[in-house]
């Protein structure tokens, strides 16, 4: 599996079970959209998500060493390594609020000057973490109301499973390290922005930039979002 995608997206997991593929050899219509990934200390590079129906798959254009599929309906995540044979499942679990001594701010705006893209205006989403004594931004993510909303739902669920992992395994990271925009950005963030639209382009407090290159409808074979039957399936809980 690609190092980066497991940063990105699998940093903690859960135990669960396999879920069934998708079964017989067809065609269907689907959303593709390409994201250039920045990270601090590593080359930028492109993930795809290819998403159909209520399965999205995510490829790292440059290391094929492994891919993710996420299974909407069943709310798990199946990260795939061709290096080890193996395949990582991630289940949902009851979502949990964030309760902190801080309070979380968010602005949201249309960006005026900003080109308009499929005719729709762009929009600013951004979260602060305030305190007694700072005001700290924590993200910033450039959205679209109404484009592609069907795949912006399937985005979303994913991030919640991220997230309910993150939350799960919180207790593992020190202390000193739960800052106001670690817990927002990185552990209990549920993806709230996609209730406004599709993110163009997004910043976070750990670094991570993602901006969107392109979007497209196609038609793909639903094998894509098969799991390989004979790899060995796991959790780390």
């Amino acid at each position: 599996m690609s190092s980066r995608l497991i940063r990105l997206y699998l940093l903690i997991f859960s135990s669960a079970w396999l879920s069934s593929p998708v079964s017989a050899v067809e065609s269907a219509t689907a959303v593709r959209l390409i994201y250039q990934e920045y990270e601090q200390g590593v080359e930028p590079y492109q993930v795809s998500y290819t998403i159909s129906g209520e399965h999205m798959r995510i490829d790292d254009a440059t290391d094929q060493s492994g891919f993710i599929v996420f299974d909407s309906k069943e709310q798990k995540i199946f990260s795939v390594s061709h290096f080890d044979k193996s395949i990582l499942v991630m289940a949902n679990s009851a979502p949990t609020q964030l309760s902190a001594e801080f309070k979380i701010d968010i602005e949201y705006k249309q960006i005026e000057d900003a080109p308009k893209i499929a005719g729709r205006s762009v929009y600013n989403f951004r979260v602060k973490a305030v305190t007694d004594t700072s005001s700290e931004r924590c993200m910033d993510i450039q959205l679209v109301p109404g484009l592609l909303p069907q795949a912006v739902a399937i985005l979303q669920s994913f991030q919640r499973v991220v997230s309910a992992q993150q939350v799960t395994n919180l207790g593992k990271t020190p202390e000193e390290l739960r800052t106001p925009c670690y817990l927002v950005d990185q552990v209990y963030n549920t993806g709230e922005y996609y209730n406004k639209g599709l993110p163009i382009q997004e910043w976070h407090s750990n670094g991570r930039i993602r901006r969107l290159l392109n979007f497209e409808k196609t038609e793909v074979d639903t094998t894509i979002f098969n799991l390989p039957a004979d790899y060995r399936q796991f959790s780390l809980q």
